[in-house]
């Protein structure tokens, strides 16, 4: 397989993002603070208008932290601070060359430009603290960070995104493999089964598999035990709507894009996809 083939595999999963035999657990062991919940949600509702705004809303994070939080805790609070910091940089990166490699796997995928190259190197400073951070968690309580973990894979998938091919290559297929050991150890985390199906559902060609994906995604949405946060909802409904649209279905990708805005009313990616639904609807 040709390498940068192998890269757009993982180019799609945006989430967007574990280890052996852990104590099974079906609470979070790390709460999201009040601080870190409205940094996020200001990024899925698209609120962030400038650059400023985030780094304040970001740095509030940190300098917030509940004084009765442990060292684990603060470690992986800060793991997801810094994805999602990551994730708001990559709002700026042109997907344009992506989107025409999806739609046509036979082609292969641009590098950038310089633009998106810079954008490119900022959010993997972002990601990686994340790692960092979430990888001492996770020597914090070994055997039982099911959240810790999650954390760290989040920042992992966003790493692989920005990173050259050889750390795709390295680092890319140990995402799934970390998925299902989040689950292991806490079999409702909601993070942890979205990381499961993920690749189903974003994948192109033979390496994903919408209706399998969708179905999953589904289940998970309707899961009242699911451990998840509003935002974990949005992305299992965004995931659902992706389904459809890859496979030009565009009146049902539509119809799940608009109940993404029921989470998110200005959420980005879901307002620019119900516009290019609306496109493909309009030109048949």
């Amino acid at each position: 397989m040709h390498l940068k083939n192998v890269k757009k595999i993982f180019l799609t999963l945006l989430v967007s993002l574990s280890f052996a035999a852990f104590a099974q657990s079906d609470e979070r062991d790390v709460p999201y603070t009040k601080e870190l919940r409205t940094f996020i949600n200001a990024y899925f509702n698209h609120d962030l208008t400038t650059k400023e705004q985030a780094e304040k809303l970001y740095n509030a994070v940190s300098s917030k932290m509940p004084a009765d939080f442990t060292e684990y805790q603060v470690e992986t609070t800060l793991s997801r601070a810094d994805y999602y910091f990551g994730q708001y940089v990559m709002e700026l990166y042109d997907l344009t060359q992506l989107e025409h490699a999806l739609d046509d796997t036979s082609k292969e995928f641009e590098e950038p430009e310089e633009r998106n190259k810079r954008i490119k190197a900022e959010a993997a400073k972002y990601y990686e603290s994340g790692m960092v951070h979430g990888s001492k968690a996770m020597a914090l309580k070994p055997g039982d960070c099911p959240d810790a973990m999650a954390a760290y894979t989040q920042a992992l998938s966003g790493n692989i995104i920005v990173q050259p091919v050889g750390y795709v290559l390295q680092h890319g297929t140990k995402i799934a493999s970390y998925a299902r050991k989040i689950v292991k150890a806490a079999p409702k985390s909601g993070i942890g089964w979205f990381l499961v199906s993920a690749q189903s559902c974003y994948a192109p060609g033979i390496f994903g598999n919408a209706n399998k994906g969708r179905q999953q995604m589904t289940a998970y949405l309707e899961d009242e035990e699911m451990i998840c946060e509003k935002f974990d909802r949005y992305n299992y409904t965004c995931a659902i709507a992706y389904t459809y649209y890859r496979q030009n279905k565009f009146a049902m990708a539509k119809e799940w894009y608009t109940k993404c805005l029921e989470f998110y009313p200005k959420n980005y990616c879901a307002l620019d996809f119900i516009k290019k639904c609306d496109a493909k609807l309009g030109s048949k």
